[in-house]
């Protein structure tokens, strides 16, 4: 009984912030469209997302995406649909199935994974949705690489065609290509030392298991910070949108080109000062 209490309690809470929100931040379609206006998306975008940061959005996630999908026209569009299904504190795996296992990214990328024609890739951390006539292509293979944002993974094939990245009300915080910057740098604080086990559900209905190299999440990170390092060097552009803002990385190429450079010549680039005591400086191989 208490559980349910709590749970209703909690469900009062969320409706009241809802409601809260609706009436002191609206935000409108015209205005969403405007702000994406400002900016010209490339053939490949792929977007990060919070679907309350900029306000009361009337429709939900669901009118986000349609607005992002009318903005990008006829470009492949792709959002993380990250699951996070690693073992638990008693070793148990969650077994990752592609169609059914929601993202855990937020209610925007939920949204955009259920819609018709989005293709995802097969892993089970670190899963991309993608629509449109590069998606096949770029969610390819994932499930064959042994890290989740490394070589041949679909956020290095982002990297490779140059795709935009439009973070819509959320800071670099999640800006998952930082992650593929530092595999490419080679840093030594991006993998826990030993490879985990995952579980997939096959299209077969089989389970099969995923042996994966895991990031290191211990190691904290200071990517929201870069933003002001970006923009200095024209890699970055923002718009307020309601009460918050998109911002916009045209050309992820230059961007983890910028970022793996400064990151050999400084591997703590990325890497919280308090976090940086004591560990290795840099990983004598490539962890590719």
């Amino acid at each position: 009984m208490k559980s349910v209490l709590s749970h209703i309690a909690g469900s009062v809470r969320a409706f009241q912030g809802r409601a809260r929100l609706a009436r002191l931040h609206p935000l409108t379609a015209v205005t969403i469209e405007a702000c994406l206006a400002g900016f010209t998306p490339r053939p490949t975008v792929m977007m990060h997302s919070s679907l309350s940061a900029c306000g009361f959005i009337q429709g939900g996630a669901k009118e986000v995406v349609s607005l992002v999908r009318g903005w990008a026209g006829s470009a492949t569009l792709a959002m993380p649909t990250h699951t996070y299904c690693y073992p638990d504190l008693e070793g148990r795996v969650e077994v990752f199935h592609p169609s059914a296992t929601p993202s855990r990214v937020g209610a925007i990328t939920e949204a955009f994974r259920r819609q018709p024609g989005v293709l995802r890739s097969q892993h089970p951390s670190h899963s991309l949705a993608a629509l449109g006539d590069g998606a096949s292509a770029l969610v390819a293979g994932h499930e064959r690489c042994d890290t989740p944002c490394g070589l041949g993974t679909p956020y290095h094939k982002l990297v490779e065609q140059d795709a935009g990245v439009l973070m819509f009300g959320v800071s670099l915080n999640t800006y998952t290509l930082f992650h593929t910057a530092e595999d490419a740098a080679g840093v030594a604080y991006l993998y826990e030392p030993a490879p985990c086990v995952l579980k997939v559900r096959e299209p077969g209905g089989c389970v099969r298991d995923f042996p994966m190299r895991r990031q290191d999440m211990k190691v904290a990170r200071r990517f929201a910070a870069m933003d002001s390092w970006l923009e200095a060097r024209g890699l970055l552009h923002r718009r307020r949108c309601g009460r918050g803002e998109i911002l916009w990385l045209p050309h992820v190429a230059a961007v983890h080109e910028a970022v793996t450079t400064a990151l050999r010549a400084e591997p703590w680039l990325l890497v919280e000062p308090s976090a940086r005591r004591g560990a290795p400086v840099l990983s004598v191989v490539s962890p590719v």
